[in-house]
């Protein structure tokens, strides 16, 4: 049966500066207690799944979005009464089998999330957020981070929750690609719309000029200032992309596929990231 949640807490464990893991306690019905410890990528694939739902009740109509907020409210004013304590004895000799290794979005249907939590220890849990409970959780994690003083690792987490980085390519002298390829589990695939090609023209040092691109999926399209930030941020994430951080270059983006049951093969993204760049070698040709 899924653990439900009464009232939740949350810290944040470190080993000097360097961030290793938000502690989050859930008070279940009847009282009882479960401390887990996230380490980051876990932590930001819980975020990019709460912040997808957030991102639907956005979109609502006006009077859909009064009466979601009047619901949250009573929620939340509930689930404050209900924090449980974190003690610092419990950060300081955090149990190791009760880290998260990784998360799964196992239905985002309803109006319950459910999430198949999978422990170092071996062990696997279900837990269910409610819908009006995310605004709450999301603030809780962002209040930990904020008190440790760890802006960076906010600024980090908050830019990689709406887009999912797929390949990232070098396009070579004789048309071919050296790319890297992003394994993306199929939860987290579903979440997002649109499949993006991007090409990135750039002078190298010798006065060359030179491109390398990307395919990430996303919920926006390539005409919207929203793909233009995705494609700047980009390069403070990829390795292949950050020799272009602070230097001029031109982003040239196209739609692939949006709103398709199936997702992309990588024979089909790396199709079309090549024809994008043919048509920008031939437009500066021209």
């Amino acid at each position: 049966m899924a653990m439900t949640i009464k009232g939740i807490n949350t810290g944040i464990i470190r080993k000097g500066d360097d961030f290793v893991a938000l502690a989050l306690k859930i008070k279940q019905p009847r009282n009882k207690e479960t401390l887990l410890f996230l380490p980051a990528l876990v932590l930001r694939d819980l975020l990019i799944a709460l912040e997808h739902r957030l991102w639907q009740h956005a979109q609502l109509a006006e009077e859909q979005c009064l009466a979601l907020n009047n619901a949250r409210n009573l929620v939340v004013k509930k689930m404050h009464t209900n924090i449980p304590t974190i003690a610092e004895e419990e950060l300081r000799n955090a149990d190791a089998t009760q880290r998260v290794d990784n998360i799964e979005l196992s239905n985002n249907t309803g109006e319950n999330l459910l999430f198949k939590f999978t422990l170092h220890g071996g062990e696997t849990l279900d837990i269910e957020i409610n819908e009006l409970q995310i605004a709450l959780v999301v603030q809780a994690i962002i209040q930990a981070i904020n008190n440790a003083k760890m802006r960076e690792l906010s600024l980090r987490l908050s830019s990689l929750l709406d887009f999912l980085p797929l390949y990232d390519v070098d396009c070579l002298d004789n048309s071919s690609f050296e790319f890297d390829t992003y394994q993306q589990p199929q939860w987290k695939l579903d979440l997002f719309n649109y499949y993006l090609a991007m090409v990135y023209q750039y002078t190298d040092e010798q006065g060359k000029q030179q491109h390398c691109g990307t395919v990430v999926k996303t919920r926006s399209t390539s005409e919207s200032k929203s793909a233009e930030a995705i494609s700047r941020r980009l390069l403070s994430y990829s390795a292949r992309l950050g020799k272009l951080k602070d230097k001029p270059c031109q982003v040239f983006v196209r739609t692939i596929a949006a709103n398709n049951a199936q997702p992309l093969t990588q024979e089909q993204c790396m199709r079309a990231l090549y024809q994008l760049h043919q048509s920008v070698q031939q437009k500066h040709a021209s």
